[in-house]
């Protein structure tokens, strides 16, 4: 029998989601991702890019969900940072754009899931 050898090729899943929250004067604070799906090779850099409206955020957290269970939070990064690593991931953090992106380093298959920024 022969075998199929090659690179795989997977997909990270993003819905896109918005995550509001009320300040006191009843301003509505946003986050947005920017892409629903993103497709990288096994043992590539993914890149994963969230949007914000507002400079009152103190924090920006990114969670990961796999199927049937609860988001976990992956990594955090305060506004006071342009940047946060912990091992393969990475959070940046552009306040001038109000943009943050986190980079997923040496993809693997485990990987794939649901991520969100908030």
């Amino acid at each position: 029998m022969g075998r199929l050898l090659g690179a795989s090729l997977w997909i990270l899943w993003l819905q896109p989601y918005w995550v509001n929250s009320q300040q006191r004067n009843g301003d509505q604070q946003q986050v947005k991702q920017n892409s629903p799906s993103v497709s990288v090779q096994e043992g590539g850099i993914s890149i994963l890019n969230c949007d914000y409206n507002n400079k009152l955020f103190d924090y920006f957290l990114w969670y990961r969900k796999y199927p049937a269970k609860g988001p976990a939070l992956l990594i955090s990064i305060p506004l006071g940072m342009d940047k946060n690593e912990d091992g393969r991931f990475t959070v940046f953090l552009n306040k001038s754009t109000k943009h943050l992106s986190l980079h997923i380093a040496a993809s693997r298959p485990g990987d794939s899931a649901l991520y969100l920024c908030a």
